[in-house]
């Protein structure tokens, strides 16, 4: 087991956290539509129970709870900062975090030892909880100098070990499926970055992934490519595809999720429906935050 050990930066963020709700510069209320965690969910395919991170004395994530159940797509919003981002790597694993446990179904990832440090499990277990998500990153992340085709297939035959013909027939499948039929030799240059960004997806996609994290996946692309982006996880969610969106595609996070959890300061403030809290929202922060995108 990894220890990763927390320092006294853990220390002010609990407090942090506690003088933000005290005090109500974040003011989170208990209530269907205002609360910092969700209950278990036995359908859960990955449970974020109590995440704290910091980053020296800055508190980024304090005392998230995250439950997403098989078949949910969550869009999850809020201002620049507010630790959205931050709280898909710690999921994805590209960043440790100080106290909380992570789990994907059955299989515990990282979980707090008798003083409250996160411990980490054994590389294999991490290996196996690689396996069972996918990450599509704002800026697409792919092979510069790969074609198309090995872009979408060097992880599933490489790190996966899986059959190669397998993984060639899957993959000019999804291509198809992401319009990018003919598209196979090319390498990225040599697309747009809307159709860069559906390969991306494409190679997520061939991991078989239990579960898709999306980060801000069309910050980087103009109204018409983001459209068409849009339109490949809208299908998606039509598959009953599980995800997790982090968006400021207000509209598309009311017509694609279920639930939207919004976020300010490291916490979460509001989350419901999609249609409530989009249409109806009880804080006032998140009221305000939505206002700009009237």
């Amino acid at each position: 087991m990894t220890d990763i050990v927390r320092g006294s930066e853990d220390i002010s963020c609990v407090s942090a956290a506690t003088n933000a709700v005290s005090t109500g510069a974040v003011s989170v209320a208990n209530g269907a539509n205002n609360t910092t965690s969700l209950l278990p969910q036995e359908k859960s395919l990955v449970k974020l129970t109590h995440i704290q991170k910091s980053y020296g004395n800055v508190c980024v994530l304090q005392s998230i709870s995250l439950h997403i159940n098989a078949g949910e797509v969550v869009a999850i919003i809020g201002p620049s900062g507010s630790g959205k981002s931050t709280l898909l790597r710690c999921a994805t694993l590209l960043e440790t975090f100080q106290s909380g446990t992570l789990a994907y179904g059955d299989l515990v990832v990282a979980k707090n030892d008798a003083h409250g440090h996160a411990i980490y499990a054994p590389k294999s277990v991490l290996k196996e909880a690689k396996s069972r998500f996918g990450l599509v990153f704002q800026s697409f992340n792919l092979f510069p100098h790969c074609s198309v085709l090995h872009n979408v297939t060097d992880a599933a035959i490489r790190v996966q070990k899986r059959n190669r013909d397998e993984v060639m027939t899957q993959a000019h499948a999804l291509l198809a499926k992401m319009g990018l039929s003919g598209k196979e030799k090319m390498v990225p240059c040599e697309l747009s970055g809307g159709q860069q960004q559906r390969v991306a997806i494409a190679r997520a996609l061939a991991l078989n992934p239990s579960i898709l994290f999306f980060d801000e996946p069309t910050s980087a692309l103009d109204p018409e490519l983001t459209r068409d982006v849009l339109k490949v996880i809208r299908d998606l969610a039509a598959e009953n595809m599980t995800m997790a969106i982090v968006t400021h595609e207000m509209s598309f996070a009311r017509d694609v999720a279920d639930r939207i959890i919004f976020m300010e300061a490291g916490v979460i403030v509001e989350q419901g429906t999609a249609s409530e809290l989009i249409n109806n929202p009880q804080h006032m922060r998140t009221k305000t935050f939505l206002s700009h995108y009237a």
